[in-house]
């Protein structure tokens, strides 16, 4: 179990941490989400980053300076915005998280799934699925 799942008991990590080295600046970037820490949480990600709605062929966001825009909008809207890991797999360069978040501009929580493809130890595309 990697240390981001130690503080969520229901959470299943599928591989110990030093098994995928893409775990590191996926549990990063979570634990920066939840502080709210821009700084800190646009550093996991790759300059020329793209994140993705799953099945759309256009990022919503596409590299670090939007990615600060729009997550920073996102945190000021969002005062009580959290992430709460409820399983992880990793396999070669991705990471799948599965997670509910909760607080997002005051909205209910939200089911939702993240993948992430990490290479040399920064994200550099995600894309993210929502349920209810």
């Amino acid at each position: 179990m990697n240390a981001c799942c130690r503080a969520q008991p229901s959470c299943r990590d599928t591989l110990a941490p030093s098994a995928n080295g893409g775990v590191h600046p996926v549990a990063g970037q979570l634990a920066a989400y939840n502080d709210r820490h821009i700084d800190l949480f646009v550093s996991y990600f790759h300059p020329e980053v793209e994140l993705f709605v799953h099945g759309e062929p256009a990022p919503f966001v596409k590299g670090s300076a939007a990615l600060r825009e729009s997550y920073s909008k996102m945190f000021k809207a969002s005062p009580l915005l959290h992430c709460e890991l409820e399983r992880r797999i990793a396999i070669g360069d991705f990471v799948i998280d599965e997670e509910r978040v909760s607080g997002l501009r005051g909205g209910p929580p939200v089911h939702a799934v993240a993948i992430y493809e990490v290479k040399g130890g920064k994200i550099v595309k995600a894309w993210f699925l929502r349920g209810r």
